[in-house]
């Protein structure tokens, strides 16, 4: 068997996982998870390493170093950090098992319920991360500035890679159940 031999289901799937791993490292490398607008055209935002300010002088500073400086505790955003990462590396994992078992003869099946089973727990464990990350971020821009504050593209790019994910799962499954 090779990729020639694949499912279109599973090639669907592993698309879907490469462009989904790809914007899970735009979503969490960037500084856009929270914004608030300060004034017109500028804004304050918070990602999961930097709060940035577009001001006239653009200046970031270390997540955990502005929450210190503060006087907030900041152990969460080592713990949403600490679930995004593995989340991104059981993705990573997941994808590299799909394309090693696309290979093989026999296993195929249990290669689909295995990348799936790991597409699911990375969906978990980045959405959980993501979103409580999310909350306290937008809590402390909200205290900080005292304005409002939204989520930002940064987050929808988390949102739909983990969209990309689930589906790639419920295709490999699906794939598994209905192949000989």
């Amino acid at each position: 068997m090779g990729l020639a031999e694949t499912s279109t289901a599973w090639m669907i799937s592993f698309f879907l996982m490469f462009i989904g791993f790809f914007m899970m490292i735009a979503a969490v490398a960037s500084s856009y998870m929270a914004a608030s607008d300060i004034i017109p055209n500028r804004e304050r935002h918070i990602g999961f390493w930097d709060m940035c300010d577009d001001t006239l002088t653009y200046g970031c500073k270390d997540m955990t170093e502005y929450l210190h400086y503060l006087g907030q505790g900041y152990d969460w955003v080592h713990g949403c950090r600490a679930l995004v990462i593995i989340g991104i590396i059981i993705e990573g994992f997941s994808a590299i098992i799909s394309l090693y078992m696309a290979y093989m003869v026999s296993g195929t099946h249990l290669g689909n319920l295995i990348t799936a089973g790991g597409n699911i727990v990375s969906v978990i464990f980045n959405l959980i991360g993501g979103i409580v990350f999310l909350v306290n971020a937008m809590d402390v821009l909200e205290t900080t500035l005292e304005m409002d504050s939204d989520p930002s593209w940064s987050f929808a790019l988390l949102i739909i890679a983990q969209g990309f994910y689930l589906i790639s799962a419920i295709l490999l499954i699906f794939d598994a159940c209905t192949s000989n």
